[in-house]
């Protein structure tokens, strides 16, 4: 099988991005399936339906809090490449209902995450394997001033990069 070859280059035209998470989307999974087109997906089916708004729960963050990183790691070695996503979910203040949806998301294993960033794009993590909770931490901070809250983080290992994800697919 013959590899692939580039089929255009990239161009570096404006400085109008924006950086940072405006919220995280997240629904029970394991996919099923998924629509997509040009790397935008415009379905996902968990459980033989093709998920809503409804199915999704969002997470809001405060701003300047939260990222989405993918790492890509290319072995010539192994003759393999994967893509590790991670979001890293900031949450004020300890409550026991805060503490409540961490212990169930640490316990999911086959999440579906969307996290919207802060140009209002969609981004899938976990879409092709599922994502979990792989870290987390809540400190009661030291100082007055200090954040008193919740820090996770929510993984997926990908074959492929994350895709966008129609807006519409997760709020209504």
């Amino acid at each position: 099988m013959a590899c692939s070859a580039l089929t255009a280059g990239i161009l570096d035209l404006c400085n109008d991005g924006f950086g940072g998470i405006e919220k995280i989307f997240l629904a029970n999974g394991p996919v099923e399936s998924f629509a997509e087109t040009a790397g935008v997906v415009s379905a996902i089916t968990v459980g033989g339906s093709a998920l809503t708004p409804a199915d999704f729960f969002e997470f809001e963050v405060p701003r300047q809090t939260s990222t989405l990183n993918e790492s890509i790691t290319a072995t010539q070695e192994n003759g393999t490449v994967t893509y590790q996503q991670d979001i890293t979910m900031v949450f004020n203040k300890m409550e026991s209902d805060k503490r409540n949806q961490i212990l169930l998301m640490a316990q999911a294993t086959t999440m579906v995450a969307v996290a919207k960033d802060g140009n209002g794009n969609y981004w899938s993590i976990g879409l092709e394997f599922g994502c979990y909770l792989s870290a987390g931490t809540a400190t009661s901070g030291t100082a007055y001033a200090d954040r008193n809250g919740y820090e996770i983080t929510i993984s997926g290992m990908e074959k492929t990069p994350m895709f966008a994800v129609a807006g519409s697919i997760v709020e209504a």
